[in-house]
This record gives structure tokens, sequence and C-alpha cells, in this order.
């Protein structure tokens, strides 16, 4: 079965043309090298994680130096895996996180793939049963509908297929035989996870406006926050006219009338793609009711993005911004400030947090306690909507300034924190971890037993046949 499963992996990748079916072959590429000063992958786990010491416990100017490197660090991983590639489909040049593999790539039959078909992204599970909420991701106000997928690097994509990770047989296996996780991925193994909205014609003032909800900052008392919520937004002129600059519109009609050229972008400001009849199709069968068309554009609102250079991976997460420069927080001008200069175009239009800690000052990973301010680090398309009833295991503490905090909003979250409890759990123990705002996580903690970890990455146990 694991030669059977990494021969189609293989395939996947490289699949000649004289075999491949009528689909485009789509050939999975590595990080490229951008010669991006003071930015290498992977990095050392000793050099990273010398700055996350110094940067959470070092002395002022020598936090400062630290915080600046792992800033430049995760601006690298952005502008490497969104760099343009050669490779077309449907004449469209696909960008090199566009390249990686889906889960479905990996335990599919068929070799040949197209561009991935988009999803409805599940977040949450309750403790009792391992239940599907995508109505926390989808629903049913077109400003909400995010669609999306995990996608794994080629160094990712060999060891999930070499191990069988997505086989339940295999983890079933590990389980059973005693396995306290998943065999850990190699250090320049990358995950990411990018969210769309699908245009519609439908959606469309003017046959060319689209009102895009954007960002505001976290409120002043923490809350469900989702894009719903949001008071404004920036209009998308498909047709490429606009000009904004960081101007929104803080009335949104409905039927165009508060839009301004000062809050109209031009789509060239967005990651995006046109979608091709195979696309409107899996989007239809996958959010009914979207009515999506050959044609229509698919826009990148966030990304996750997580890579396996330390043991407790480092999380880095973008939202597209119209003030880039000057983004709300979780990000910051100071992060902003360290954009390297190879970063261009519409992936520079994205705001970024980064989780390289769970609190500060930083805890080992065992025997750590939940003391020290959180770090929070969110998605605001992702978390931002959750309410404490989905972050059921958080643990009250203090905010990053040191006030007490509950943390137990998804806009008290941290990426670390949530992901570092990712267990298989085929038992549905009451007792296993489950998703939580910002805290410390022990590795060895007690909730883990009689669980599978599967190395910080849901997508694993999630998508597993």
């Amino acid at each position: 079965m694991a030669f059977a499963v990494f021969r189609s992996f293989l395939c996947a990748i490289a699949l000649p043309a004289a075999f491949a079916s009528n689909a485009t072959p789509i050939v999975a590429e590595p990080l490229p090298d951008l010669r991006i000063s003071g930015f290498h992958f992977p990095e050392s786990e000793a050099t990273l994680t010398s700055w996350i010491s110094t940067m959470s416990r070092g002395p002022v100017a020598d936090a400062a130096a630290a915080t600046e490197k792992i800033q430049l660090h995760g601006w690298g991983l952005w502008t490497a895996l969104t760099a343009e590639t050669n490779q077309l489909v449907g004449g469209q040049r696909l960008r090199v996180f566009e390249t990686w593999l889906t889960p479905d790539d990996l335990t599919s039959a068929s070799p040949a793939r197209e561009r991935a078909a988009l999803r409805q992204v599940v977040q949450l599970r309750t403790r009792a049963e391992e239940i599907e909420r995508p109505e926390l991701l989808a629903d049913d106000q077109p400003s909400a509908r995010v669609l999306g997928f995990t996608k794994f690097d080629p160094t990712a994509a060999g060891h999930v297929a070499s191990q069988e990770l997505l086989n339940l047989t295999s983890l079933n296996t590990l389980l059973q035989g005693g396995a306290q996780g998943i065999p850990p991925f190699p250090a320049a193994s990358l995950a990411v996870k990018p969210l769309f909205q699908v245009i519609t014609a439908a959606s469309l003032v003017e046959g060319r406006y689209y009102a895009l909800k954007v960002w505001p900052g976290p409120p002043d008392t923490p809350r469900a926050w989702g894009p719903t919520q949001w008071p404004g937004c920036v209009w998308l002129d498909l047709l490429g006219g606009g000009n904004g600059r960081g101007a929104m519109d803080e009335a949104t009609a409905t039927d165009g009338s508060t839009r301004t050229d000062d809050t109209t972008y031009p789509l060239a400001d967005i990651i995006h793609y046109r979608l091709s009849a195979a696309d409107a199709i899996a989007v239809n069968a996958e959010k009914p009711g979207t009515n999506a068309a050959a044609g229509d554009t698919a826009i990148m609102v966030a990304m996750h993005v997580s890579s396996r250079e330390t043991a407790r991976w480092t999380w880095q997460t973008f939202w597209w911004s119209p003030t880039p420069e000057d983004p709300h927080a979780p990000s910051s001008p100071a992060i902003a400030a360290q954009r390297p200069a190879q970063l261009r175009g519409a992936a520079r239009n994205y705001a970024m947090a980064l989780a390289y800690t769970m609190l500060a000052p930083d805890q080992p990973y065992v025997g750590g306690e939940n003391s020290g301010a959180a770090v929070y680090a969110y998605n605001p398309w992702i978390e931002a909507r959750f309410t404490p009833a989905d972050l059921p295991d958080s643990l009250s503490g203090a905010a990053p300034d040191g006030r007490p905090a509950a943390n137990n909003y998804g806009v008290q979250s941290n990426c670390m924190s949530c992901h570092a409890r990712a267990t298989y759990n085929p038992q549905k123990l009451t007792t296993a971890p489950r998703f939580s705002g910002a805290r410390y996580v022990d590795l060895i903690d007690p909730q883990f037993v009689g669980t599978l970890q599967v190395d910080f990455l849901w997508s694993v146990a999630r998508h597993a046949k």
C-alpha cells in the first residue's frame, strides 16, 4: 500500500504529458530561493530558537532585532510561495503554492491534476463528536462565503505519501502500537491553507464592481467579530479601474451609490484567478446557491502558512488589506516594514501576523506553565468569528499588554496554541485536546493520552481515509 500511494504521489508531481488525461498536469515546485537578504529556508532550528528566545526574554534592543528577523522570515516564506512560476492553467500563470498538492491529490487514483477545487473549510469539531461545522466559515452572506483547501509542498507531500499519513489504517496501526504521534515531518516541510471568495456575476454592481469586506481591527471588547460584522468595504473593479490607496467605503450601499474612485481598487491588487467550467461545477457542488460560472473570479482573501523548521513549527497568517503599510492588529506597521523588496504586485497587499511562541516570555516545550502575556496571532477571515463555545479548551491568563484576559475568543487566539493540540482521536475520547485560544500547551499533557498527535497538523487527521 505504501508503494502504491507513493507512486501515485510521484505521478501527480511530474506526469509526462503523453500519459496525462485532458486535464493540464501540474508539477509541484519547491520553495524558490529569491535571494532575500537575511532569509534562508529551511533556517536551522538552533537559529530560529535563538531568535525566539531573544525576542521573548532578551534585552530590549536585542529583542527588537530578533523580532525583526522573525518578521522577515515570515515575509520571506510568503514572498517565495506566492512567486509566479512558468506553469499555466487556462492561460493563467500559477504561483508556487498553487502547484503544491492537496490531500485529495495525495489520495486520488487519478495522477493528473488541475487547479485545486475549492472546498468548505471545516475549522472546528466538538469535544464528544467530530461534528463538522462549515457554517462557521461559510454562511449564506456573500461577504462570508469563504472556500479554500490545504496544500503541502513537495517535501511535506512526500512525507505524507511515504508514511501513509492519510490512510486511516496506518494511523490506527500507529495508535494501537503505542505510538504517541505520527513520524515528524522533515524540517523543509510547508503546509498552507489559502481562502478565497468567489465573485459571481450576480454579486457585481454595474457588471464590474464587487464589495469586499475589510478587516477594521479587533473590537475594543473581545467578542465574535466575523466578516459580516465588519462595518466597511472596498470596491474591487474587475475591469481594472480605481485609484484606491487605503480609503474604505464605511457606508457600503449595496447598489454601489456610496462607491468612489478612492474606495475602488483594481482586481490586480489582490491575488485571484478565473474559474474554469470545472472549477465552477466544483464550487456549486460544494456551496449550493453560489451559482458560479466559468469566467467568474476567485479572490484570495487570506492564507495560513506553517513550516516545520522548529519542532513546534513556525506560524504566520496573511490577509488582504487596503492599507498594507499600516495594517490593523494582530499585524502592525512594524511587521509591514520588514517586507522585502522582492515582494511585489498583489502579494505585497497582504498583512501578516506571526505566532512563533504561545506566550511572552516563551515557555519550554514540556513542563511549562500558562504564565506570561499571551501572543495573539489569528486570521480575521477564520478565527475572528469564534466564540468561547468554539474554543472550549481555553485558559484564562494575560493579554499581550499584561492585563487579565479570558483568552477564549477568536480575537484572543494563537495559531501555535491551537495546532499544538492537533490529534487523531478515533475513540472520540472526551478527554482529548480541543480547540483553544492563546495559552500554553505542554506537548506531553495527559490530555494526549489515548490519542495520536499529528505533528501540529489538524489536516492530517481530518483528511485521512
